[in-house]
């Protein structure tokens, strides 16, 4: 999926200063995340492991009694085992349904559950070292107002990626929303084939780009990095490159005397920067080009 041209940040008046101030942007551990049901819930595999151990099996005594040159080399290393036990029992003269009961001790079992494993993972994994900055595609949102912008006194910031610089936003990935487990395929195919790197990104999504249905307003993209941190904190503050600020929309009480701080600001280290300002218009807050 593209990543939108300019992703915004909704922030307090202060922060947006020491933004502008430090030239840094402050990504934080996902142990902070405000939603305390993130990486909580983990991805599933439908059918699951129980359901397709029949299918896989018949599928395996299909392919090996067929009669058609295989390309094992696409399958498992334990598929290829298994299709060459099969291949054996074919030329001794044992039937399909022979081979498809010798495969009932044959067939790999899960010995603990994939969610088990999933959230040990990651909890490892999630250890302080993850850094995780958070945008939106919404330039205009009441609720991100509210309860990002500091209730309209605050400010929105636009941020793009820059391709010759190798800005990390072109890594942003999106944030899905539902109340289901997120499924990542099939077990079918993790017997048939094993892990693979689509299936890998699927369950790294799903586990840190997931939220429930009520986060949906929040239109996220998130990038995540890991790095060493400094004596243990769960934050650290990233220089970005002053381009990488497209713009900037002051909030609707945004008070005069901060909102004079941070053209100073601008004028001097971000002149480049588009200026908006949100208005009331009619009874409608409306987002327009800030006129000096």
């Amino acid at each position: 999926m593209k990543v939108p041209d300019i992703l915004y940040k909704y922030t307090t008046a202060s922060t947006t200063q020491a933004v502008l101030k430090t030239g840094r942007l402050r990504w934080q551990s996902p142990c902070q995340f405000n939603d305390v049901s993130e990486l909580q819930r983990m991805p599933i595999l439908s059918p699951g492991f129980d359901e397709s151990r029949p299918i896989y099996a018949n599928k395996l005594v299909e392919i090996a009694y067929s009669g058609m040159n295989v390309n094992l080399s696409l399958y498992s290393q334990w598929t290829q085992e298994i299709i060459g036990l099969l291949q054996q029992l074919k030329k001794q003269g044992a039937s399909q349904k022979a081979a498809l009961k010798k495969l009932e001790s044959v067939v790999p079992k899960s010995t603990e559950s994939l969610e088990k494993l999933f959230r040990k993972s990651t909890e490892l994994n999630n250890d302080g070292t993850l850094r995780c900055f958070c945008l939106t595609e919404n330039e205009f949102n009441t609720l991100m107002w509210a309860h990002y912008g500091d209730s309209y006194k605050g400010c929105m910031l636009g941020f793009q990626h820059i391709n010759e610089l190798s800005t990390p936003f072109g890594a942003a990935e999106k944030v899905r929303y539902t109340n289901e487990a997120p499924i990542i395929g099939s077990a079918v195919d993790f017997y048939l084939f094993g892990p693979s790197s689509k299936q890998n990104k699927e369950t790294r999504l799903a586990i840190y780009h997931t939220k429930t249905k009520d986060w949906e307003y929040e239109k996220e993209w998130r990038v995540i990095y890991k790095v060493n941190p400094v004596k243990d904190a769960l934050y650290t503050d990233f220089k970005f490159y002053p381009n990488e600020l497209k713009s900037i929309t002051f909030g609707l009480k945004l008070s005069p005397e901060i909102k004079a701080e941070i053209l100073k600001l601008v004028s001097s280290q971000y002149a480049h920067c588009e200026l908006y300002q949100l208005e009331m218009i009619g009874g409608v807050i409306r987002r327009m080009e800030y006129a000096s």
